[in-house]
């Protein structure tokens, strides 16, 4: 077996994801290309290869912040990651080429997002979830499925006069819009405009934007991928003081029913702590809970600090942070939100 960092486009790799019943977008050589040129970080893709044939692969972004540390990823911006391969002796050998990679680059930390634990050497948090529902062809049986208080909020939605657009990058300047001034209200600091761009123009053929728009402006906005079969909601946001109306609602209603009559089978409503009120939202669609296993590798010597926004040494930045013009968050969200990930 040989192992290689693979250049961008890798064509072998994309189909050997695209083939593999748990590859996630994130899993693309595309991906981490996107997130190279948003952020400027160096994306290493892991490729093994066995008789010339695609065996495994291992998308890894090396991520460099004076704030955050230097540590290596699998997968940036993404809530899934970690090593895919034929059999779990090609993993091992991934996991350790990345352990040997990570200390080239001086990343003394690299952490892995799994849908499957990995050796139990690594460390491993396994506080977050993501809720998934099964979708099915017929979107009025997925409709009857759900609770009457679902029916409820969606219809004095479309009473209201909500409507709901969808499509590409036309719609990113409204998406950003309502997306960023959440974000403030939240105190995290928002992405660039440039990395959903890029997502939208490499992706174009699995990514789409949801609007749900009142009479003189957007309420709702939900960013979406979806690939083998999975779809996800990555990025979704709505205006507080628009909340009676229940935009949030119909935008993840008229999400659902196209993806069921594109004919995709699993509806993934993103990662949320469990109890938290983001996990109550979801799970009143009937979805069920997905463990996410985060584990961690630290070199010899050095102290585990995994970046959390929930870290009580964050919280007197984070209030200061609601409190700054939308313009400046606008502005210096993109620069800190780069070592996030």
């Amino acid at each position: 077996m040989k192992i290689d960092v693979a250049t961008h486009p890798c064509p072998e790799a994309h189909d050997y994801v695209q083939r593999t019943g748990d590859g996630r977008l994130c899993h693309l050589p595309e991906w981490g290309a996107a997130i190279s040129q948003a952020f400027d970080h160096e994306s290493l893709y892991l490729v093994a290869r066995e008789g010339g044939h695609v065996c495994g692969v291992l998308p890894l972004m090396v991520i460099r912040s004076r704030l955050f540390g230097n540590r290596v990823i699998s997968q940036a911006f993404s809530n899934y990651g970690g090593p895919m391969g034929d059999r779990a002796d090609i993993r091992d050998e991934l996991l350790q080429h990345t352990f040997r990679l990570a200390g080239r680059h001086g990343c003394p930390v690299v952490e892995f997002r799994n849908l499957h634990r990995l050796s139990s050497d690594l460390v491993c948090r396994e506080d977050k979830v993501c809720v998934v529902l099964p979708l099915v062809p017929d979107a009025e049986e997925l409709w009857r499925a759900l609770r009457p208080e679902i029916h409820n909020r969606v219809r004095k939605a479309e009473k209201s006069g909500l409507g709901v657009v969808s499509g590409g990058e036309e719609l990113l300047d409204d998406f950003y819009e309502v997306w960023t001034i959440r974000m403030r209200e939240l105190g995290t600091p928002c992405y660039p405009r440039r990395l959903f761009r890029n997502l939208l123009r490499r992706l174009s053929e699995y990514t789409r934007v949801f609007l749900v728009k009142g009479t003189e402006r957007t309420l709702a906005a939900g960013f979406f991928h979806h690939f083998n079969g999975f779809v996800e909601c990555r990025w979704a946001a709505a205006r507080v003081d628009s909340n009676r109306l229940s935009p949030n609602t119909l935008l993840y209603w008229s999400a659902l029913k196209h993806y069921c009559l594109a004919g995709q089978h699993w509806f993934d409503f993103g990662r949320s702590t469990m109890g938290s009120s983001q996990y109550e939202f979801k799970r009143r669609w009937g979805g069920t809970p997905t463990q996410l296993y985060y584990q961690y590798w630290t070199a010899p010597g050095h102290k585990l600090a995994a970046v959390r926004p929930d870290n009580p040494r964050y919280a007197r930045l984070v209030n200061v942070w609601k409190r700054l013009p939308l313009s400046v968050t606008r502005v210096a969200g993109p620069i800190i939100s780069r070592g996030l990930a």
